[in-house]
């Protein structure tokens, strides 16, 4: 009921602000700022707006986001898995019309939680410091120095349990860019990342699905063109019709059953961030959003990156322990069928002509692997350099 009465109080409080305009009383909260901004998108140029069980998606024209980039060459699916299915493309979808593209509407409880939840990928484990763990990252987690125009990865697509909506677990990569001087503080330097992969937050999608990320001040801001999740801020690129960042797709992974999985990548072409996910590019952000307060273009993420990282992480809200998953929830030891896997991780060479992929050949590390393991990076066949990987968190219990 708490919740309830704090949701209303917000959305009337956002409403008064909007109604009685931003001259009268400025909002000064960084989390109000950006509550109002992703309300205020609303009024972009919706032609249409649809519903699925997951997201209400209005559809705009897709010159409405400016000049549109080409694609980098169209390439062959490296996985023949059972690929899964957009929620935009399962029978009975609907659709908006030719010419436009789906922009999700976002959650109201998620955007006044969601600005400060995200930290650099962690390569050695951080033992507990504190009782409480509110707050905190776990991690099975990688990381490999190499100058990269990208990487990608193909991944398992378990609906990992949460114990809290505000919880999340995810797998992913981060195309990261080291040592770059924090906008407005040039003393301090932090990385500009690129991420994406799969993730089940349900205060953001009330779903497994799609996600992607970027900042461009080592963590320390979020807004338009400078940091944020999907298309809660200004940055992203919206080309493609059934893939969009926070797309639910079906059928999950089943431990002990069937497995679904999913090709995730970014790469670097023409001065764009393309993501390619499944069998196509969906979308891309501009390389420019990380070298337009910056000195040095060349030293910034708008020139490629310089680390490449693979990993698991949960992050938790409650101050006990965490019960939620990471991947299926079964320990990395269990193998195919039953564990969460990532597999052809690779990154883009920056020394061949054609950006070449190689493989990705950094070791694993666990901060408890009590509650969350991973298997030793092998090689061979089909899947490349591989990892299993995942756990039940506290308590030991799959699903809780």
């Amino acid at each position: 009921m708490a919740a309830i009465l704090l949701r209303n109080s917000l959305l009337l409080f956002v409403i008064s602000f909007l109604a009685t305009g931003a001259s009268s009383n400025p909002i000064s909260s960084p989390r109000a700022k950006y509550v109002d901004h992703s309300l205020g998108k609303r009024a972009i140029n919706a032609v249409k707006t649809t519903y699925t069980d997951g997201n209400v998606i209005d559809w705009v024209p897709i010159e409405s986001q400016g000049i549109i980039a080409s694609p980098p060459p169209p390439r062959a699916p490296c996985t023949n898995a059972t690929a899964p299915v957009s929620e935009l493309q399962v029978p009975g979808a609907e659709v908006g019309p030719p010419g436009t593209v789906p922009i999700p509407r976002v959650n109201l409880d998620y955007l006044t939680a969601s600005t400060s939840l995200k930290e650099p990928p962690q390569v050695k484990p951080k033992g507990p410091n504190k009782r409480q763990y509110g707050g905190r990252h776990w991690y099975v987690n990688s990381g490999q120095s190499v100058n990269n125009f990208g990487g990608s990865a193909i991944y398992s697509l378990f609906n990992a349990y949460v114990q809290s909506p505000g919880d999340f677990s995810l797998i992913q990569t981060a195309i990261v860019k080291n040592s770059v001087p924090i906008p407005g503080n040039p003393s301090s330097t932090g990385p500009q990342t690129l991420e994406a992969g799969w993730i089940n937050y349900p205060n953001q999608v009330s779903q497994p699905h799609l996600f992607t990320y970027f900042t461009t001040c080592g963590y320390t801001c979020s807004g338009d063109n400078v940091g944020g999740w999907n298309r809660d801020q200004a940055g992203w690129v919206q080309t493609d019709s059934d893939y969009f960042p926070g797309t639910i797709f079906v059928p999950d992974s089943t431990d002990g059953g069937s497995q679904t999985e999913m090709e995730i990548s970014y790469y670097l072409f023409q001065g764009n961030w393309w993501l390619y996910v499944i069998n196509k590019y969906i979308g891309y952000y501009p390389a420019s959003l990380f070298s337009a307060n910056e000195a040095n273009a060349a030293a910034t993420l708008s020139n490629g990156g310089d680390y490449l990282a693979y990993y698991g992480e949960i992050y938790q809200e409650q101050d006990a322990m965490t019960t939620t998953d990471m991947g299926s929830g079964e320990f990395a030891s269990l193998g195919y069928g039953r564990s969460a896997y990532m597999h052809n991780m690779e990154y883009y060479d920056t020394t061949t002509p054609n950006a070449n992929a190689f493989g990705y050949t950094s070791g694993f590390g666990d901060d408890d692997s009590s509650r969350y393991s991973h298997s030793t990076v092998a090689s061979g066949g089909d899947w490349g350099n591989y990892i299993y990987l995942g756990g039940p968190g506290a308590g030991g219990v799959v699903n809780g």
